[in-house]
């Protein structure tokens, strides 16, 4: 089953890398005077009034389209300060269910996902089926996963993220899903990310847009602080692969 394994860890390396990518202009962390209105603010202040926003939330919903490792990747996840989440991601050709409850990670594959891990993915959907995978969350094999599936994981990484002192450039307002929003592009290399900041209510990260470079993709953040509920598959439906492996 160490198939099984590789597949799982290859699934939260490509979701976190390229989440993480996208996450550009933020800020620098650093504290900056407040003023009235957030869009008079400079580029840098307002990033880090953001990154606070976010880290603060309880809930939220991260979608992703994009490349990474020159093939296309699309990835869904509701994520709860709980550690808890669930959503799908697709890429190579297929597509990958995922829920994270308590101590368990939980996969599914369709048929598209199998036929990617090659002949032994065949042989390990011949013992799997349309069942779930389960495996330890806490084991060596999920931790990159993590990083793209557990909210405080996830906003943690948003700290290691610098785009220079000046915390990059403020554009012209915009809206994001009708929500009022103030874009700031930053230079990464050859990338050039455009963040854009909610100016009403709390200024959360609406959307990330990244051109340019090797992983170019759109990351939409949505359903702030709204009550989830993430319940693992029912037992009849899941195959321990830790206990395969045994």
């Amino acid at each position: 089953m160490t198939t099984l394994r590789a597949a799982l860890t290859a699934v939260g390396c490509s979701a976190a890398a390229l989440t993480l990518a996208a996450c550009g202009p933020l800020g620098t962390g650093k504290a900056e005077p407040a003023s009235t209105a957030l869009a008079d603010q400079p580029a840098s202040a307002i990033g880090t009034k953001s990154l606070a926003a976010m880290k603060s939330a309880s809930t939220m919903t991260v979608d992703l389209d994009g490349i990474t490792d020159g093939e296309p990747m699309k990835y869904h996840m509701t994520m709860s300060d709980t550690g808890d989440c669930q959503g799908n991601l697709t890429m190579e050709g297929g597509n990958v269910r995922m829920v994270k409850s308590g101590p368990s990670l939980y996969m599914k594959g369709d048929d598209g996902f199998w036929s990617s891990q090659g002949a032994d993915g065949k042989a390990a959907q011949d013992v799997i089926g349309k069942r779930w995978m389960k495996t330890n969350a806490s084991g060596p094999d999920s931790k990159e996963f993590l990083q793209a599936c557990d909210l405080k994981e996830f906003l943690a990484q948003l700290d290691k993220e610098e785009s220079g002192d000046d915390g990059g450039t403020k554009g012209e307002p915009a809206t994001v899903d009708g929500t009022p929003a103030l874009p700031i592009t930053g230079k990464d290399g050859a990338e050039t990310i455009t963040a854009y900041i909610a100016t009403q209510g709390k200024p959360y990260m609406l959307k990330v847009v990244t051109k340019g470079g090797k992983e170019p993709g759109t990351l939409h953040f949505t359903d702030f602080d709204k009550p989830v509920d993430i319940k693992a598959p029912a037992a009849k439906d899941v195959v321990d692969i830790d206990k395969l492996g045994s």
